[in-house]
């Protein structure tokens, strides 16, 4: 075979080139420390390395979350403990008001730090973390939590219905706060005004700021009758549009009812309730208000007297709004209660040893109650003793029909009221469990009811820090989690794509050696010629 000068000095040409980018290559490897410089180097490899590489990234987005998430939780823990120490101070305040000898001034005194424990507890509840939103309104993070109700004076809950989360892993999210209505308003009463009721079932909530204001109006002997009203269950912050399907219902309250007619569309639950009000025949008790982000329906009459009910005629309001047809709340009486311990025998046999006792009013008027009858139950019994005291003109003091022991109740219209009993002759007091003198005040009622439901308010902001420690140590097991994931992923990512650099100066080295053994081979090769012997 014949070997062409141009091809024998092609050949050495393409061997020195071949070890050139080898050397080349390798020498990058090493400026670079990676093992594959482009994906066509090891497809399988490159597409490893991608994945390895999200999920790195996502796993530090992960661990930023639970910082973000520690963060927000410290600053609750911080509220709930201020929140706990103003309702401790509450309760003191409380049992100190309690003390017999206080005078109206000493109440006084007692009702400004009541007012300033109640300032600090709304702007504990719409404390905000560090980046200007709110901690307790849950995903309306830029509304304030807790605002007063113009319509009520009372402060009601206006942030959203669901709670923030963040994802911490990729299967795991975890709460980063409380929502308010859990925490401060939802909260169980044992109060009068938890008596008001809807279809016939008594509410018996309240909130802890509607507690401190309670109190505070108390001892500033001032007392507010719980009216009837009807709140409705859905979140409706921004509206309802009617414009295309008009909707109509009825409202009903003591001494009217109103229809309601909605053919327009409302961007704002302000909107709708102007519009409702509206069409209020001027002068009704019933009145449509704005209660944070839901609507509700108020008789302005007050006491246990007060209803308000609301019946669907057409169209889908009572749905949208969170309503059934012909739901119906009422109202509640506020007063003192001087229940007997005793269960009374019956029939009762006043006949053949009549029983007289005194009833004292708050304004001081007395009934004398004169039980010579026998009574084959309590509702006769309570009648009986009801007669005689709305003869004698004690038309505020209520006998329960069906209690027994028997009770009774002073009837307040936003003042003081007390009830006292006091022996004459008979048996009745110590048939009923009673102290000749033994009295209650509705000051004293409403200060006790308080206590109670400051201790159930408590509970709440327990369970609340509670909840928010069980997160904290979830927060810190993931991220342990996290970060030993991370390592081991790096570790993988480094396997793949990392260069092993003893192999790869191994190699350089054996690569720049034949490169030069090309070169001198090419040099040889390109001198061979008949020319050099001639």
């Amino acid at each position: 075979m014949r070997v062409s000068t141009a091809f024998s000095q092609q050949v050495s040409l393409n061997a020195m080139l071949a070890q050139q980018a080898s050397l080349a290559k390798t020498q990058l490897q090493l400026s670079t420390g990676m093992k594959n410089l482009t994906p066509a180097d090891d497809p399988a490899a490159a597409t490893r390395v991608l994945d390895l590489q999200e999920t790195i990234a996502k796993t530090g987005q992960f661990q930023d979350n639970i910082g973000t998430a520690r963060g927000r939780l410290n600053i609750e823990e911080a509220a709930l403990d201020t929140s706990e120490n103003v309702l401790f101070r509450a309760k003191e305040l409380t049992i100190q008001s309690l003390n017999a000898p206080l005078t109206a001034n000493d109440r006084l005194a007692i009702k400004q730090e009541v007012d300033q424990l109640l300032q600090e507890l709304v702007g504990v509840a719409n404390t905000k973390n560090a980046n200007g939103e709110f901690i307790f309104s849950g995903d309306l993070s830029g509304v304030p939590a807790f605002a007063v109700n113009p319509d009520t004076g009372r402060y009601v809950y206006q942030g959203g219905q669901q709670q923030r989360v963040l994802q911490i892993a990729p299967e795991r999210q975890v709460a980063d706060g409380d929502l308010g209505f859990n925490v401060f308003q939802n909260n169980g009463s044992v109060s009068q005004s938890g008596d008001a009721g809807v279809n016939g079932v008594a509410i018996d909530k309240r909130s802890v700021f509607d507690t401190l204001q309670t109190l505070s109006e108390a001892l500033g002997s001032q007392f507010d009758i719980p009216e009837a009203r009807l709140t409705g269950s859905r979140f409706t912050r921004f509206g309802m549009d009617y414009s295309a399907a008009p909707t109509s219902f009825t409202l009903t309250g003591d001494a009217s009812t109103e229809s309601i007619n909605l053919s327009a569309n409302f961007t704002s639950l302000d909107a709708v309730v102007t519009a409702i009000n509206s069409q209020i025949t001027p002068g009704s008790e019933l009145q449509a208000q704005k209660n944070g982000n839901r609507i509700e329906f108020v008789s302005l009459t007050e006491g246990a007297a007060s209803s308000v009910q609301i019946t669907a005629v057409s169209g889908s309001f009572l749905t949208d709004f969170g309503f059934n047809s012909g739901d119906v709340a009422t109202g509640a009486n506020l007063g003192g209660v001087l229940t007997g311990s005793e269960t009374i025998n019956l029939p009762t046999s006043y006949s053949s040893n009549p029983a007289v006792f005194d009833v004292v009013a708050e304004s001081g008027a007395v009934a004398t109650v004169t039980l010579s009858s026998n009574h084959a139950t309590m509702a006769a019994l309570a009648a009986d003793i009801q007669a005689q005291l709305t003869a004698a003109g004690l038309t505020d003091i209520e006998v329960d029909t069906s209690a027994n022991p028997i009770t009774f109740k002073s009837i307040s219209t936003g003042s003081a009221s007390s009830v006292q009993i006091k022996q004459v002759s008979g048996s009745f007091l110590s048939d009923a469990g009673f102290v000749t003198g033994q009295a209650s005040r509705l000051f004293d009622v409403t200060a006790n009811d308080v206590l109670t439901d400051l201790d159930t308010a408590l509970d709440s902001l327990l369970k609340a820090r509670t909840s928010v420690g069980a997160r904290l140590k979830a927060l810190d097991d993931q991220e342990a989690q996290n970060s030993q994931f991370v390592v081991d992923s790096q570790t993988t990512l480094s396997v793949t794509q990392d260069l092993d650099f003893a192999e790869a100066i191994s190699r350089f080295n054996i690569q720049q050696t034949a490169l030069q053994a090309a070169q001198q081979t090419f040099t040889r090769v390109q001198n061979l010629s008949l020319f050099s012997f001639l």
